[in-house]
């Protein structure tokens, strides 16, 4: 048997049992797909991180939900960035190579850590689509908020922006999985980031809710992805200014956060997002060699 030690990191958090929990195993520059795969379905987190360190400051990263491989993911970035700081003492710019590309990151000796995600792009969701959207979240008419941009955005991965009217329209949504699906795999998302702007805390600007069933994700209690992408579209859209803001999410799950984004937008737009992390489990899985 191999031991292979393995973590749970709560991301967009100082508090544990809050955020978002992820798997990280940093040590995983040998592990093949097969074993990253059922590895990330023991730990059950909706991602785990696996870390591969080439150099002092060049890294690998992969990403696997219990179900399949994904791009990048931005809570479990997070939470691989502070266990770097914490259990191997790398401070400093580095540069992460994903499936988006290679992506520079920024671990400060304390404080939030933070990733940079891929240049963003942004699609329109035909009418036909958007109706299919609507009824598998459960939206019903004057819901939504034309005002406000319903598109799909990437900063790495591809996702659904939906607007909401309110926080209390957003925490009463009961989407329907099946179908929610079926609609996030015809447009090619990962997930459908529903988001409304009345957070509890005024000085955020969004609230939001995330649902990633096409992955295997029912619902995520903090995005970092899809927080950067929706920063940008906002910024893009002239909804809000270029600069640092903040996201709420997970409340409604019992494990609030804040997710933080930096928006610079000259030509060509760049998001980093950031936020702190807690360990709250270290361990070692046994596996067959």
């Amino acid at each position: 048997m191999r031991e292979i030690e393995v973590f749970q990191v709560d991301a967009f958090t100082e508090e544990p049992f809050a955020g978002n929990p992820a798997g990280v195993v940093i040590d995983g520059g040998d592990l093949p797909r097969d074993l990253r795969q059922r590895i990330a379905r023991e730990m059950n987190c909706s991602e785990t991180a696996f870390v591969c360190q080439y150099e002092r400051d060049k890294f690998r990263f992969q990403y696997h939900t219990p179900e399949a491989e994904v791009d990048l993911c931005g809570h479990a970035t997070i939470a691989a960035l502070h266990l770097l700081r914490e259990r191997k003492d790398i401070v400093g710019e580095i540069v992460a190579e994903t499936r988006a590309g290679l992506l520079p990151m920024r671990i400060d000796e304390e404080g939030p850590v933070w990733m940079r995600q891929a240049e963003p792009k942004f699609r329109e969701v035909q009418d036909d689509v958007r109706a299919a959207l609507f009824a598998a979240l459960g939206l019903r008419e004057g819901e939504s908020v034309r005002e406000l941009p319903c598109a799909l955005a990437s900063t790495g991965i591809w996702q659904v922006m939906v607007p909401v009217k309110s926080r209390d329209a957003l925490f009463a949504l009961e989407p329907d999985a099946l179908r929610l699906r079926e609609v996030s795999r015809r447009l090619g998302a990962i997930c459908v980031h529903v988001y409304a702007l009345d957070p509890a805390d005024p000085s955020a600007v969004a609230v939001a809710r995330d649902f990633a069933p096409a992955v295997g994700v029912a619902e995520d209690p903090h995005t970092g992805t899809a927080a950067g992408a929706l920063a940008c579209l906002l910024v893009d859209r002239g909804v809000v200014p270029a600069g640092e803001m903040a996201f709420e999410q997970g409340a409604n799950l019992g494990r609030p956060g804040r997710i933080l984004a930096r928006v610079e937008p000259d030509p060509p737009m760049r998001v980093w997002v950031g936020g702190h992390a807690v360990t709250v489990l270290r361990g070692e899985m046994r596996v067959a060699k």
